[in-house]
């Protein structure tokens, strides 16, 4: 949800555990050492092929090192898409770990599997490239160590470069990669350790204390602290919460209590099913109302694949009766951006709603189509700057990041007075011969005179002068 900054990182199943011996600072075995705690925060990395959607690779393992030797962290092998966030930040797990100094991390992982959209097609259609090598171990250096107290919170961020990891031959993915990890240790309270899109149901509710209990995505179960300075989406507020509300939470843990302390909630769903991907296919087009929509899942809670299963491109009717919002986008007039009309390829979209029948007959009833904030990358169009007043007016890009494909080129950037520009000093300073190489996280909405899909911007990142 909530952005602080862009990071091209992917990371997900980390589960730091206690242990004694060499890796640690050395104790006597019979004596129990006072543990510190670890969280892992996950985002995804930054391609540069607008076709690839996804990078799904098992994680086999990881260990963080130093002079004694090393420890493994990876409790469980898990099933990671690389490209799923867009640039957001996802909690991933919180355990102990022995107090210590470490000044690297390993990670191995097998069966790396490239998704690429076939846009020649109509509607279009998902490829699936079996990567090699097969397996892999990189070891990463930390550039700053990761010192563990007793009773203390750090992190770790970890980043693989897709860029650099998936290999091309004449500007086509080739299927070889060379995976470019980078890890980051985190301060617990800094900006970088901000979760922004931690999903999951419901499962405890209390009004006394404004808390609620949901359950992640790899099964645990984390406390989220509401106040008076949490904002709720749309229509949503801590009375609307039940026991069948899947959520997406943005905040930071708390240092003491390790509870989430909740800055943004929105309710994605109060049917007890959701669904999140990219939007591949609308029908009919816009202006009219659609009654189809494809997706290319990357998230699904609960797990049930015979309904839509992760990784594959699915279908899901719509008859008008659904509901429309705009995720982080506090205005009454929602409603009026984002609707029936104005669904489009190329958007980053969440779908909740309720499953019908059992097993593999099981349909969804869609009740709540929400817009969210989604990651493009590319480079200035020189001369493409049109300022009215401030930051508000528009500029466009050669967009080469996930989506890229299926959004108009070059793409519309819309900027206002809520822009947020870094590196920049604003949208003046798009201007001269360039190139300049950016970076963009907003919303994938249509400009109703035109029919084209334009890039409503909150933020706008130069990430290098080239």
């Amino acid at each position: 949800m909530r952005i602080r900054k862009t990071i091209n990182v992917i990371f997900a199943g980390l589960m730091l555990i206690a242990f004694s011996g060499c890796a640690g600072n050395n104790t006597n075995s019979s004596v129990q050492p006072q543990m510190g705690n670890v969280f892992t925060l996950g985002t995804d990395a930054q391609p540069t092929f607008p076709s690839v959607v996804s990078f799904d690779v098992t994680i086999t393992g990881i260990t963080v090192n130093n002079s004694g030797g090393s420890l493994p962290v990876l409790l469980n092998s898990v099933d990671i898409d690389f490209a799923r966030l867009s640039g957001l930040h996802d909690l991933v797990d919180l355990e102990p770990v022995q107090p210590g100094s470490y000044d690297s991390v390993t990670i191995t992982g097998n069966t790396p599997v490239i998704g690429y959209l076939d846009t020649t097609q109509t509607p279009p259609a998902l490829n699936t490239i079996n990567a090699t090598p097969g397996t892999f171990s990189v070891t990463v250096p930390l550039a700053s160590t990761l010192v563990v107290t007793p009773n203390d919170l750090v992190g770790l961020l970890i980043d693989l470069d897709l860029a650099q990891t998936i290999q091309t031959q004449n500007g086509q993915v080739t299927g070889t990669i060379s995976p470019a990890f980078n890890v980051r240790a985190l301060i617990s309270g800094q900006s970088d350790a901000e979760i922004d899109c931690f999903r999951g149901g419901v499962t405890n509710i209390d009004t006394s204390s404004s808390t609620f209990a949901m359950e992640g995505p790899h099964g645990r179960t984390w406390t989220v602290v509401t106040s008076a300075q949490t904002n709720w989406d749309d229509d949503s507020s801590f009375g609307a919460l039940t026991t069948n509300s899947i959520v997406e939470v943005s905040g930071q843990l708390d240092p003491v209590t390790h509870d989430i302390d909740a800055d943004e909630v929105g309710i994605l769903s109060q049917d007890h099913f959701f669904v999140g991907g990219l939007a591949t296919y609308v029908n009919p087009p816009t202006p009219n109302p659609a009654t189809q929509l494809q997706l290319y899942v990357r998230s699904e809670l609960p797990d049930v694949q015979p309904v839509a299963p992760i990784g594959a491109i699915d279908s899901f009717a719509l008859d008008g009766s659904e509901k429309y919002f705009i995720g982080d986008f506090h205005n009454p007039l929602t409603v009026l951006l984002f609707n029936n009309t104005t669904l489009a390829p190329g958007q980053r979209l969440g779908v909740g709603g309720a499953l019908n029948g059992s097993g593999s007959s099981q349909t969804l009833t869609v009740h709540r189509v929400t817009l969210e904030r989604q990651g493009q990358e590319g480079t200035w169009v020189s001369g493409s700057t049109q300022i009215q007043s401030g930051n508000l007016g528009t500029f466009q890009i050669n967009d080469n990041y996930l989506a890229g494909v299926l959004l108009p080129q070059p793409l519309t950037i819309v900027s206002t007075t809520f822009t947020n520009y870094i590196n920049l000093s604003g949208l003046s300073a798009l201007t001269g011969a360039g190139p300049f190489d950016l970076r963009i996280v907003g919303f994938i909405l249509v400009d109703q005179q035109t029919g084209q899909q334009e890039m409503v911007a909150r933020s706008v990142e130069l990430l290098s002068t080239m």
